[in-house]
């Protein structure tokens, strides 16, 4: 029953749509892709910067003890 009703409202709905709406479809897929590589970039460098930020300050507060 469902494959029916899904098969005949998506046929009826590519038939029913201009092809600009599928170009802006494409255009927006690759644009959230776009903005998605470029924050996961940003998100990665942040954490890096952090973290050696955080090494940094451990280093400061806890010198290493020197045992004989």
């Amino acid at each position: 029953m469902s494959e029916i009703i899904t098969g005949g409202v998506v046929s009826r709905l590519v038939t029913a749509l201009p092809p600009a709406f599928f170009i802006l479809l494409i255009l927006n897929i690759g644009f959230l892709g776009f903005v998605m590589w470029f924050l996961e970039g940003q998100l990665r460098a942040r954490d890096m910067m952090a973290q050696q930020l955080f090494d940094r300050c451990m280093e400061i507060a806890l010198p290493p003890q020197h045992t004989p």
